[in-house]
């Protein structure tokens, strides 16, 4: 995870996260918490309690404007015309290969507005992508990436609504949003965005905040731990929280050259909707066949399995690992990997780790059934 030929940024929590004692890593050119206890007690606590997150690098675009709905519809893989304002959608961007440029969170958050959240050290790149796919019939769009001006923290576990309650005593209709919607909010008399979203595969919510108030929200949740015990968490614990529940990190489980079919998220593929970058190569390669899709994995032998490790099937490479860890919740280990299409659940495998193959099965996606909508 760590790359340290990218220019390294901090967050406004950074030196928050010095007091917290936190073990800094570069992940995506971003300095950020790796743990601050451990990993594993961390990804416990989510599962069993509450944690917050630091994951202001991610990206905040917004689009608007009264082509803003025909144009991502133009750019998108879902059908954004379903949305109403208050409610956010998985989604990504294709080049014409069908390939991923990024996937996404996009959100309606008014008549002909959007939030679109996009990942760590894409915001740029992405942005830069889109404002030149903008078709010229669809001159009244306006994108604005407002990346720079926003932080983002995620309360996620069982215990998140306890801790939204601290935090919006006034706002009681928040615990009530239903996955993937977003509502406007205010703290500190500061205008922010309390979206029911996540990545761990616990109940949650993701809270877009101008980084002025970032530090505050953030103190004042950990001020309430007497009644919930909630945790701040690295990205350590949000890797393997995210591996269970089999949510795709970009970069490692799909890129450019992977398209949304392979990575096994054609759900959110609306091939009739119309036309949009890459349907075209989206429906070759559905009428050709898909040569090679994500499948889950677990170890039968001692073994920790890592991005980019070789799979191999009775001899014969079929593929290799794209995320692989030890998954804390079930006691073992296992991962995602990019396998050609004649794999079938139940087959065994093998993953060279380290040059030594160790036995492995394919199994049923996910590992941890995700408790999202809970």
């Amino acid at each position: 995870m760590d790359d340290t030929s990218i220019p390294i940024r901090t967050t406004p929590l950074f030196e928050a996260h010095q007091t917290c004692k936190a073990k800094m890593m570069t992940f995506s050119g971003w300095k950020m918490p790796a743990f601050y206890e451990s990993p594993m007690a961390e990804h416990r606590a989510v599962r069993e309690d509450v944690g917050i997150f630091d994951v202001s690098h991610m990206g905040e675009i917004f689009v608007s404007g009264r082509d803003s709905l025909a144009y991502l519809q133009h750019v998108l893989i879902n059908d954004v015309s379903k949305l109403i304002i208050g409610q956010g959608h998985y989604t990504a961007l294709l080049n014409e290969k069908g390939g991923f440029v990024d996937d996404l969170l996009c959100y309606r958050i008014g008549e002909e507005s959007y939030l679109l959240c996009v990942n760590a050290n894409n915001a740029d790149k992405d942005f830069a992508w889109m404002q030149a796919h903008v078709p010229a019939a669809l001159s009244q769009v306006t994108l604005d990436n407002q990346s720079v001006a926003w932080s983002q923290l995620a309360i996620q576990g069982p215990k998140s609504p306890a801790v939204m309650t601290d935090l919006f005593p006034d706002r009681p209709d928040l615990l009530l949003l239903p996955y993937a919607g977003i509502a406007a909010a205010t703290y500190k008399g500061t205008a922010v965005y309390v979206a029911r979203t996540g990545y761990t595969g616990e109940r949650g919510y993701e809270l877009y905040l101008p980084n002025g108030v970032a530090v505050a929200l953030w103190e004042q949740a950990l001020a309430t731990s007497p009644t919930t015990n909630i945790r701040p968490i690295g990205l350590g614990a949000r890797d393997t929280l995210r591996l269970e529940a089999c949510f795709l990190l970009y970069g490692n489980d799909m890129d450019d050259g992977v398209t949304p079919l392979e990575a096994g998220v054609q759900w959110a593929v609306k091939l009739d909707k119309g036309d949009f970058i890459g349907r075209a190569a989206l429906l070759q390669q559905k009428e050709c066949g898909i040569p090679r899709q994500l499948y889950a994995f677990r170890m039968e032998e001692a073994g920790i399995p890592r991005s980019h490790m070789s799979v191999m099937r009775q001899g014969e490479s079929i593929g290799q690992v794209t995320s692989g860890s030890h998954l804390p919740t079930l006691g073992f280990g296992g991962g995602l990997a990019l396998l050609q299409s004649d794999v079938q659940v139940g087959d065994a495998i093998e993953v060279d780790v380290r040059g030594t193959l160790k036995a492995a099965r394919i199994v049923k996606k996910p590992f941890y059934q995700a408790k999202t909508k809970g």
